[in-house]
């Protein structure tokens, strides 16, 4: 467009500048008149020159105007994001923060400013408000939040914008507020709204009841209630429901039995610190395909048949226990479990009951001593919080990542080289004698050793870090597991550029050395000391001004290659001392790294 505006001011001169054409074009040709040299034939032949020169530049802008038009045409023909269908554009504004974010897309295309006006987000923050306002009567702030939710529904509507969310958050119960939000509710859904949520700090005993007109919105997809009151109701039309979130509420059986029959279309329903449930049974949800239960301490027994369910996410109280069934659900993918009463039995029951899973995640399941997992499907295996388990054999031929949180090393991997994501953590050494004698190490590093020794080094790095060191391995040929301090362990693709395997061994905690095992011939230590060494003084790579946000450049203060075979020094820190003690010390490329403090006089940390 801009190179079409161009162009029109080329052809079309200003009032002025034809004047100045003209008046120039006078004065040539009463100089030429007065001299009476020129003959007329000299005078023809001119004319035809320039009679040539317009048509030129004619061509030249005839064709300057089509090339101006297929730059345009091939601008259109790329712009995908314009033909993306009303709801996949309308999921990926639901995906972004805030509003504004949402808000801002609109500038993309035409077609993103019509959706985003049909879209919109009203989400009113009562604790947000407050803070923002000022105010502080709580009394005053229901007032002043009440008329600012009107004020702003009323232009909302005005406008004739529709309603595609619509969130309401509450500190706490006030009877004044009783009679708004049904209004409040009620005309979001006569707007079509698709998602309603309602969330109450709950404070003391009285809660609020839901505005019956939310059983009656036919168009809502989406449903998030917290801390108000579900009354028993037989007149439910959800009929397209497909989200149903529940926090901190009072439910039960009935309750749950009459949402799920009168929506058939659920797919994803949660559960979450809900009281007054003791079983959870569900069976008519054919589309179900999530479903989540967090900490509702009453639930002693979970029946799902479910045949498309994908995902369980199970997560339970120490003092109960709770039986779960679901045999019948051989579809599912995605298995979370933390059971702290589930025992070895309990689980192979459990996991060889779904031949198509692919995440396995189990934490705090304290009973769990011996398992065996087995699996060719399993690609993502996380196990963390098992205090208790002495014994894990893993036969998965294909899996890409595994995690692990505790205390030891248990396993026992037959096929570990598919392998493209390892990070594992352990708990501080707690046995004294460890700490005082550097040259011991726990009866489990051998195995551990052994485990990570399994793994192909020209395709990946070794990042070991404990709290006052990390170590980068490039070769796996000697493997150095310090005890000084939790130790953590990563894999990293070797294609990872040096700057970004800085950033990911940096990020969480500033060390005092940093150390890197590599064959004679790398040039990996030379671009680590190149990117530490010659680093800026003033880097300007975080734009951010809050520190917490700020990468580990602007923190480091000084960085020294040391030489661990020559280096003397009484007053070494323990990880350093603990360098110096391997026997490979001399092919050990040693940083020691010196921190800027904050104005406490602690290191500076994120």
């Amino acid at each position: 467009m801009m190179l079409k505006r161009a162009l029109q001011n080329l052809r079309v001169p200003s009032e002025s500048k034809r004047k100045r054409i003209s008046s120039t074009v006078y004065d040539k040709t009463c100089a030429i008149d007065l001299c009476a040299e020129a003959s007329g034939a000299h005078r023809k032949r001119k004319r035809e020159q320039f009679s040539i020169i317009d048509k030129n530049v004619k061509l030249k802008k005839q064709q300057t105007a089509k090339d101006s038009n297929s730059v345009d045409k091939r601008v259109a023909s790329m712009d995908y994001i314009s033909q993306l269908p009303d709801t996949v554009i309308h999921i990926i504004l639901s995906l972004l923060r805030s509003t504004k974010d949402a808000a801002r897309t609109s500038i993309l295309s035409k077609r993103w400013r019509d959706l985003w006006t049909s879209f919109s987000v009203l989400t009113f923050d009562q604790r947000t408000f407050q803070e923002l306002e000022g105010v502080q009567s709580m009394e005053n702030c229901n007032e002043v939040f009440k008329q600012f939710i009107d004020k702003s529904l009323q232009s909302h509507l005005d406008r004739k914008l529709g309603v595609y969310k619509f969130v309401l958050h509450l500190t706490s119960y006030d009877p004044a507020l009783v009679h708004h939000m049904e209004r409040w509710f009620g005309l979001a859904v006569e707007n079509n709204a698709k998602e309603l949520g309602f969330h109450v700090h709950v404070n003391g005993t009285r809660r609020y009841i839901l505005p019956k007109n939310v059983f009656a919105a036919e168009g809502i997809t989406g449903l998030r209630l917290q801390g108000c009151k579900l009354e028993t109701c037989s007149i439910i039309k959800l009929p397209h429901l497909q989200k149903l979130y529940l926090r901190n509420l009072r439910v039960d059986q009935l309750i749950i039995m009459n949402l799920i029959s009168s929506c058939p279309l659920i797919d994803d329903l949660r559960l979450i610190q809900c009281s007054g449930l003791s079983c959870l049974d569900i069976s008519s949800l054919l589309k179900l395909d999530r479903v989540e239960v967090h900490c509702c301490n009453v639930l002693k027994r979970i029946d799902i048949t479910a045949p498309s369910l994908q995902a369980f996410w199970y997560s339970g109280k120490k003092q109960v226990s709770c039986k779960i069934n679901l045999k019948d659900c051989e579809s599912l993918k995605r298995l979370k479990l933390e059971d702290s009463r589930m025992t070895n039995n309990l689980f192979h029951g459990r996991f060889f009951s779904f031949p198509l899973l692919e995440k396995l995640e189990l934490s705090n399941c304290l009973k769990l001593t011996n398992i065996r997992i087995g699996s060719h499907r399993l690609n993502r295996l996380v196990l963390r919080g098992c205090k208790n388990l002495e014994e894990a054999e893993i036969d998965t031929p294909n899996l890409l990542s595994f995690e692990y949180q505790g205390d030891k090393f248990p396993f026992s991997f037959l096929n570990p080289k598919c392998l493209k994501e390892v990070k594992l953590s352990f708990a501080p050494m707690e046995d004294r004698k460890l700490k005082l004698n550097l040259k011991s190490e726990p009866l489990w590093f051998p195995k551990l050793r052994e485990f990570l020794g399994k793994f192909d080094h020209k395709g990946l790095k070794l990042v070991v870090r404990t709290s006052k060191n990390i170590i980068i391995h490039e070769d796996f040929g000697e493997i150095l597991l310090s005890t000084c301090g939790g130790l953590k362990i990563e894999m990293v693709q070797s294609s990872v550029g040096t700057e970004e395997l800085l950033d990911i061994s940096l990020h969480k905690g500033h060390p005092q050395t940093l150390s890197i095992m590599s064959s004679s011939s790398s040039e990996f230590p030379k671009l680590v000391h190149e990117k530490i060494i010659n680093r800026k003084e003033a880097p300007t790579c975080c734009t951010s001004n809050n520190p917490n946000n700020k990468c580990w450049r602007h923190f480091l203060k000084d960085a020294k290659m040391v030489n661990l075979k020559a280096a003397k020094g009484k007053n070494d820190s323990e990880s350093m001392a603990w360098l110096k003690s391997r026997p490979n010390a001399n092919k050990i490329a040693c940083f020691r790294l010196d921190w800027k403090s904050d104005k406490d006089g602690r290191k500076a940390s994120r």
